[in-house]
């Protein structure tokens, strides 16, 4: 059932009114959504100063939901900018009859913005409101490599049937009328014609690495692709190298390289395109600074088997009639040029007026990066890049397997302050590195120098967060200190983690991102500019009777560090 109501707002109090609206409690939110609240707008008529407001529910009992102690907060908390009831803080309102309906298609549904999130770990279909931008849901699965065939790969055919069999339990309950792609990077599928050519290789696979010496003599240099020579398959030349000599059969046959995210691109739409942002993620196949590909991406002749470039976040067209006819999506769902997914994080913030922004988007990976950063900082050995962002803008960056990381070292019980106060006095050390593939200290193997002590379940996970913390910083000074920095993803709900940064960094305001994936937002807002879209962050608060004892652990910490680098210098 759909109901609608006319407000009074006192003048001038608009914007207010917005601002409000816009920071809404989330208790509220899960209080409207418990009693099935939905498809809830509310317009504003600035003649007369009114709102007009328009919901759908099913059995709604208004009575109960008036008595609800959230409800009648934020009706005091909002009874200064509006006409109320007498003797009460519920705002005035009138009911207000439906009189025409024409042409309603669907409006039952909540309109949404499907965004395919494919990362190393997971994958997810996030929908996000098609005019807010906000989280609605999020339906995921483990992500997994197969290891028979060829070579270790990703199991596309059954990641893509997940995908169908997920959008089409998804279309009772939601409008999808648009869907945008974000991916993990280093990964490419070579077509012939409209099939696979080659499976598409997993980049953690160390085979790779067979070609390494060979490869390393033909890359262009780090100057022009701003690429570091990274292990296994984490530069996407080294992939097809490798793929060439030791297939050059199938590789022959070859007659479109994808990138990941126009992979998928190219299932829902039948569009191949190239896109930047993953082109120039550590590949060794772009050159940033001119905009084209490298030197030794042209000697190979991949270029020419890269499709046309086209702008991240442009429309390739609507959904494939036999994928709607499958799924039930409907006919005219648009389809969105895809982004790597470090780099869909740092969307909300590329066109802020801001000298330099640093934003941590952290998953599998921590990924560093500074907006308007200064590329001479970079150093190829400290696994240190230039992503390029959806502008194509060269941005310097620095990365870990921070996620990995912190798994390989936490335990199944959460640490507390007292647990990290524990690990700082008894000097309990975690040296890198903790996962092979990448990061400053990538050739090292990780050690913990415990003193003899044994760890509890909570001494264990917080000994894991004074880890990612101390690498964070540690990679945030190699690149150079912005006034601002915007944690994202899954380390912008450690709270520990949050609050040893921000003790760490106090020239630098720290945020956390309260939206549930900024990567699922950039890759929204990218593809939908009408959304509404505005970063909800908070600022983490630094504890001041822990940072002497802090900044002493960093000096031993990094001075544990420094050994380390001498004893293995030749």
């Amino acid at each position: 059932m759909k109901y609608s109501s006319v407000m009074y707002l006192h003048k001038g109090c608009e914007a207010e009114y917005k601002k409000r609206h816009d920071e809404l409690w989330p208790d509220l939110a899960e209080l409207l959504k418990s009693y099935g609240i939905k498809n809830y707008y509310i317009y504003l008529d600035e003649s007369e100063s009114r709102l007009y407001a328009t919901f759908d529910a099913e059995n709604l009992d208004s009575e109960a939901l008036a008595k609800e102690p959230v409800m009648q907060r934020w009706w005091k908390y909002m009874a200064d900018i509006m006409e109320t009831k007498s003797g009460s803080f519920e705002p005035a309102s009138g009911a207000l009859q439906e009189v025409f309906r024409f042409n309603v298609q669907d409006a039952h549904l909540a309109r949404v913005v499907a965004v395919l999130d494919i990362g190393k770990t997971n994958i997810k279909i996030c929908l996000m409101d098609a005019q807010t931008g906000i989280l609605r849901d999020v339906i995921k699965r483990a992500n997994s490599v197969v290891d028979d065939g060829l070579y270790p790969h990703i199991d596309v055919n059954n990641i893509w049937q997940w995908i169908k069999d997920t959008l089409t339990s998804l279309t009772p309950n939601y409008f999808i009328g648009s869907i945008a792609i974000t991916t993990h990077g280093a990964t490419a599928a070579c077509m012939k014609g409209d099939e696979l050519a080659l499976p598409v290789l997993d980049y953690e696979y160390d085979g790779i690495d067979q070609c390494r010496t060979e490869y390393e003599k033909l890359r262009s240099p780090f100057s022009e692709t701003f690429s570091p020579l990274l292990p296994q398959g984490l530069n996407l030349g080294k992939q097809l190298y490798w793929q060439q000599s030791k297939f050059p059969e199938a590789f022959s046959n070859v007659t479109d390289i994808l990138l990941y995210p126009q992979y998928w691109g190219f299932l829902l739409s039948g569009q191949k395109v190239s896109e930047v942002t993953s082109l120039g993620c550590h590949t060794d196949l772009w050159n940033p600074s001119a905009c084209q590909f490298s030197h030794f991406s042209q000697q190979q002749g991949w270029d020419k088997l890269f499709p046309q470039l086209v702008e991240t976040g442009a429309k390739l067209g609507n959904i494939l009639p036999a994928l709607a006819e499958e799924t039930g999506l409907p006919k005219n769902c648009a389809i969105f040029n895809g982004i790597h997914d470090s780099n869909a994080s740092l969307v909300p913030y590329i066109s802020k007026p801001l000298d330099s922004l640093t934003v941590i988007s952290s998953g599998t990976w921590t990924v560093i990066a500074t907006i308007n950063g200064d590329l001479d900082s970079l150093d190829e050995h400290k696994d240190m890049l230039a992503n390029v962002d959806a502008f194509g803008r060269a941005t310097p960056t620095i990365r870990f397997m921070g996620g990995r990381e912190w798994e390989a070292l936490r335990s199944d019980k959460e640490g507390t302050m007292e647990d990290v106060g524990f690990i700082l006095e008894n000097g309990v050390f975690a040296l890198p590195s903790f996962a092979a593939g990448g990061g400053p200290f990538a050739q090292y193997q990780g050690r913990i120098d415990a003193r003899g002590l044994s760890l509890t379940p909570g001494q264990q996970s917080a000994l894991a967060d004074v880890y990612v913390a101390l690498m964070t910083d540690y990679c945030i000074d190699l690149l150079g200190e912005s006034d601002m920095t915007v944690v994202e993803g899954a380390f912008s709900n450690n709270l520990n983690f949050l609050t040893l940064l921000s003790s760490l960094k106090a020239n630098s305001e720290i945020y956390a991102s309260r939206d549930v994936t900024g990567t699922a937002g950039g890759a929204a807002l990218l593809s939908n500019k009408s959304l509404k879209h505005k970063g909800r962050l908070s600022l983490a608060q630094c504890e001041p009777t822990l940072k002497p004892l802090l900044n002493l652990y960093r000096r031993q910490w990094r001075e544990r560090i420094a050994d380390m680098e001498h004893l293995a210098t030749p």
